[in-house]
């Protein structure tokens, strides 16, 4: 079947009614690099070892995206790395999607260490479209880029503080939320090389997941989450993608193209819920995986 890009609306309502057919995926989103300027242990997307690969095409993923628009309902998308402002043409993206998928709220997930010098024309963007979520995500207390972003932000729009770390501007429409989580979660055991799945109770592991409610759109493909998601490049790149422990999680990927309406329909029913085989791959309570994020984050533009 030949998919069109999307076509255009009067507004939100229009849009919502001519997909109203579709099964509705509340949030789904996408690679756009793979690198980052920092290295955080336990990164959910495996972006702290330098992952191979760049920034992901616009043109490539564009016609993935026609696809998968014209199969579900999606209500927001989100770009993430890596770090999204890396990416060179990181502005096409947005201004693409935008003028593509108005009626789709835009999330961008960013450490902000970039974001002052990207700012005059994101904020733009924000103004001029409207339906953005902005959040930051504070790996670095105190640092003196994340203050400048934070009231970058701030300065620009009308907005109503929700909570302490939360904000909300009505026209046009758009969120700001910031991140700030000394906890992380190791998924596997081990070291890049030599790492290992746990092969738990699938409940228990979704039980303390950080990601239950975040699938990933990679190359094509539906994934749980991104560390399932990326997991086949990760292991690509150490040379453990023979590995026998990791063979039952590796390309467990749902090709949009060829799926049936009812396998698409069953993979977003499992939206917030445990895959009882994937989510095998993942600690649980009793793993002893959580450890302090903030003193093990490596900086690797140097400044702060």
């Amino acid at each position: 079947m030949q998919y069109l890009s999307q076509r255009h609306y009067e507004n939100w309502y229009e849009y919502h009614l001519d997909k109203k057919h579709l099964p509705v995926l509340p949030y789904i989103e996408t690679m756009v690099t793979h690198g980052c300027t920092l290295a955080c242990e336990g990164c959910t997307n495996y972006s702290d070892y330098g992952m191979t690969g760049g920034n992901v095409s616009w043109d490539e993923h564009f016609e993935d995206l026609k696809v998968l628009t014209n199969r579900f309902n999606i209500e927001c998308y989100g770009f993430i790395g890596g770090e999204p402002f890396l990416h060179n043409k990181f502005k096409d993206w947005v201004v693409n999607f935008k003028e593509e998928f108005p009626y789709i709220t835009l999330m961008i997930v960013t450490n902000a260490q970039l974001f002052p010098k990207n700012a005059d024309w994101f904020l733009d963007c924000m103004e001029k479209y409207g339906m953005i979520y902005l959040k930051f995500s504070n790996h670095i207390p105190g640092a003196d880029y994340f203050e400048e972003s934070k009231q970058l932000v701030l300065d620009r729009f009308n907005w109503e503080q929700v909570d302490e770390l939360k904000w909300f501007n009505q026209e046009p429409i758009l969120d700001f939320l910031i991140d700030d989580n000394d906890t992380f979660l190791k998924s596997s055991k081990g070291k890049y090389g030599d790492m290992k799945p746990y092969h738990n109770d699938p409940i228990e592991a979704f039980d303390i997941c950080s990601q239950q409610t975040c699938p990933l759109f990679y190359q094509g493909k539906l994934h749980k989450c991104s560390t399932v998601g990326m997991l086949d490049k990760m292991l690509a790149d150490h040379d453990q993608h023979d590995d026998p422990d990791w063979a039952p999680y590796i390309n467990a990927g749902v090709d949009i193209r060829t799926a049936t309406d009812d396998v698409l329909r069953r993979w977003v029913d499992n939206h917030g819920k445990p895959h009882m085989e994937l989510c095998k791959m993942c600690p649980t309570k009793n793993d002893n995986a959580y450890f302090k994020h903030f003193p093990l984050v490596v900086n690797k533009l140097g400044f702060e």
